[in-house]
């Protein structure tokens, strides 16, 4: 697939829309994940319209696409997290958020502007949540 990229100036920044499927790549109620200058983004299908969100969890980094996506949420495949994938709000355990990015339809290509991210793009993972205490055992 030969890269496609449209700028369109915007108030702060330039949006940079790059081609990252086509429309028959993503079945309703399905997921893809694309590779997009350095991103890793899922792209999801909910009824004919098409969402594109950070595509690593930020519980532990797994994959969202890998999960299931039913009714608009993705659920991670590792703890079973869950991220609306229109807003990117997690709906469980609803301690943080994931980035969604603004989605362009340009015939049968989705084009996913990745200099705007709803929020700053965070990779680490946050172990916070599930944290284990060494156990000390006596000799």
């Amino acid at each position: 697939m030969t890269l496609q990229v449209q700028e369109v100036p915007n108030n702060s920044r330039t949006a940079r829309f790059i081609m990252a499927a086509k429309t028959n790549d993503i079945s309703p109620g399905g997921c893809i994940d694309a590779k997009l200058e350095g991103h890793c983004i899922g792209i999801h299908n909910v009824d004919g319209q098409y969402y594109a969100v950070d595509n690593i969890c930020p519980h532990v980094g797994g994959i969202l696409h890998s999960g299931q996506l039913m009714d608009g949420v993705i659920v991670c495949p590792i703890h079973q997290w869950k991220f609306d994938v229109k807003t990117g709000e997690c709906i469980w355990p609803g301690k943080c958020e994931i980035a969604t990015y603004p989605v362009k339809v340009d015939g049968d290509h989705i084009f996913v502007d990745i200099n705007s991210p709803s929020r700053p793009i965070q990779h680490n993972p946050t172990r916070v949540y599930h944290s284990k205490a060494k156990r000390r055992t006596k000799r």
